[in-house]
């Protein structure tokens, strides 16, 4: 008897939980929230990437997702600051070539961010009028540079250590004149190796970027199976750094000449253009 009145009473939670999970469901539906599932691809200035979006209100839908920007590459060469050195051993000197004429390196763009955006469609006449407003998010690393080939600056530590040995041994206490290092001069910034013969830099910005912007179309699709939608914004991602492998701000140097133009400009680039068009279809 109390395992029959146990079950029924089991039975009767059962179906007013789901009784009540259906009216909240039919509401949810009559004010037009959640009722809606939209998948896009999309493709712009950010890269491209896929997302989903589901109503609020009438006036307002939530957008989530990913993008990715295909990762292009660009090679050139540096060039030490010499192409030889002097060694001494004793009284006799010999000149050593670093057979660094030309060191091959690469610049790899490496955006990748998640996305939450609200979008808000504040004129019931324009319904395909939207403002955006949210946040991109990832990793602060958007720009890697680097040499090619591994260790390839390793001659380059080779002479900056005979370098370092003849000016405290021989040329300071001698009063004779000292020889300077060897690396890649970036304005007054002399660009040395790690310990491993290479050399690398990245352009970093914040990995949380908030958005902003205006459009037309709409996020989730409510009667149409297939729709457009067009951004026009900007991501504000901070005063972008390039630091080297040694976690020196480049952007910070005293520059002179016409490196330290392109440093400088880098880093007063605060905010970064939008442009975005989004296919989407409706799930449900």
């Amino acid at each position: 008897m109390k395992k029959t009145m146990l079950s029924l009473a089991i039975a009767f939670v059962a179906m007013t939980s789901a009784n009540a999970q259906t009216k909240l469901l039919g509401k949810l539906a009559d004010l037009n929230i959640l009722n809606h599932l939209t998948v896009g691809l999309n493709v712009g200035t950010t890269g491209i990437g896929a997302d989903v979006s589901m109503p609020c209100t009438p006036f307002v839908d939530f957008e989530a997702g990913f993008t990715i920007m295909p990762k292009i590459k660009y090679s050139t060469d540096i060039h030490p600051n010499v192409s030889s050195y002097t060694e001494y051993t004793g009284a006799s000197s010999v000149v050593r070539s670093l057979g660094l004429s030309n060191v091959p390196i690469q610049g790899k763009l490496n955006m990748v961010n998640g996305k939450f955006l609200i979008n808000v469609y504040p004129v019931p006449k324009l319904s395909n009028f939207h403002i955006t407003a949210g946040a991109y998010f990832g990793r602060g690393n958007i720009v890697d540079v680097y040499n090619t080939v591994y260790g390839q600056l390793s001659p380059i530590n080779t002479a900056n250590n005979e370098i370092a040995n003849y000016n405290l041994n021989y040329a300071i206490p001698n009063n004779l004149p000292t020889q300077q290092r060897i690396g890649v001069e970036l304005g007054d910034y002399l660009l040395t190796p790690n310990a491993f013969g290479n050399a690398s830099a990245s352009l970093k910005t914040h990995g949380f970027k908030p958005y902003l912007g205006i459009g037309f179309g709409r996020a989730t699709t409510k009667t149409k199976r297939i729709g457009f939608k067009f951004d026009l914004g900007a991501l504000f991602w901070g005063s972008p750094e390039i630091v080297d492998h040694n976690g020196v701000s480049l952007s910070k140097q005293n520059w002179n000449g016409k490196d330290g133009g392109a440093f400088r400009v880098i880093s007063k680039i605060k905010v970064y253009p939008v442009l975005n068009f989004r296919l989407c279809g409706r799930i449900f």
